[in-house]
């Protein structure tokens, strides 16, 4: 099912079902997998915003056992800013100092298998230095650093010669990964719905 959604919402839609029982026609997954099969329905669109509210509080009552975990990713997320604050400030100041552009694009294209990716979870001396020979060899450099509830996730992709990334570490969460599938499930219904309606 990766092809229509993430492995982890194809979990949490399974547990859905399960809960759901034979409350409707048919399963969540069955409405995801083939919307235009359900087209005929003259209530539809009334399923699908209760299949919406059903999966809101699941997600919600889900979210709600998950009390150490929603501590450990806001200890997470707290250091994470802490590094990215640090970070943020050094390579602007190397930016400046080597006279490379620094910008915040909506996006770039690029090849990343062709580019080294390092993560850290500190601002120690070493990876100040090896921000700074970085920074010395670099054309130009783009933030793409992204924010979490009020923490900073830092992110810096670094072109020239040879192209390097820098990312802040962030542990996985369970708490973020239920987040993403309620987003991913409820877009899921709603583009569900709107290809009904367009039929």
């Amino acid at each position: 099912m990766a092809d229509l959604w993430s492995d982890y919402t194809d979990f949490v839609i399974d547990n859905i079902d399960k809960s759901i029982g034979k409350k409707y026609k048919m399963s969540l997954r069955d409405l995801l997998t083939d919307p235009e099969s359900f087209s005929s329905d003259p209530n539809i669109q009334n399923t699908i915003k209760s299949m919406a509210d059903d999966v809101n509080a699941y997600m919600d009552q889900a979210l709600s056992k998950m009390s150490a975990q929603k501590q450990e990713l806001d200890d997470n997320l707290t250091r994470a800013d802490s590094v990215t604050k640090q970070l943020a400030q050094s390579i602007s100041m190397q930016a400046k100092q080597n006279r490379v552009p620094f910008i915040v694009p909506v996006s770039i294209d690029r090849d990343d298998t062709k580019e080294e990716v390092i993560s850290v979870d500190s601002a120690g001396s070493d990876v100040l230095a090896l921000i700074e020979k970085i920074a010395a060899s670099s054309t130009m450099i783009a933030d793409f650093t992204t924010q979490y509830d009020n923490s900073l996730i830092g992110n810096w992709f670094f072109s020239g010669p040879k192209n390097y990334t820098i990312n802040v570490y962030l542990p996985d969460s369970d708490v973020i990964s239920m987040q993403d599938s309620r987003d991913e499930l409820l877009g899921l219904l709603d583009a569900a719905s709107a290809m009904i309606a367009g039929l």
